[in-house]
């Protein structure tokens, strides 16, 4: 975090810059976020669409017509928003964590393809 001060020592311009690299450049971060994020989209998938389905009906219904896995690689699809934005704004460890989180996810989805 800076204050620049601009004028003859009084607070005639002050700007506030957050050092955004060193506050959410790390793997963890982009893990995590890379895991909470298609969570997040299933659920939003599931209230949109599905909404008179409960969640345990709606993983039923979708395992047994073998959607879940599809349904699963849409919901990664914003990890790749997520990943341009820290790659943007200079995060290179951040955008590590979601890639590994994204082959996490795609990880599952291949497990649920083929062995459910």
């Amino acid at each position: 975090m800076h204050w620049i001060i601009s004028g003859n020592g009084t607070w005639d311009r002050i700007i506030f810059l957050v050092d955004m690299k060193g506050r959410f450049n790390n793997v963890w971060l982009g893990t995590i976020l890379g895991i909470v994020i298609p969570v997040i989209t299933i659920i939003v998938v599931w209230q949109v669409r599905f909404d008179y389905m409960g969640p345990g009906e709606f993983f039923n219904v979708m395992l047994k017509r073998k959607l879940l896995s599809s349904i699963l690689s849409l919901c990664a699809v914003p990890n790749l928003l997520v990943f341009l934005i820290f790659i943007w704004l200079n995060n290179l460890y951040s955008a590590r964590g979601v890639l590994l989180s994204t082959f996490i996810v795609g990880f599952i989805m291949i497990v649920i393809k083929y062995l459910l």
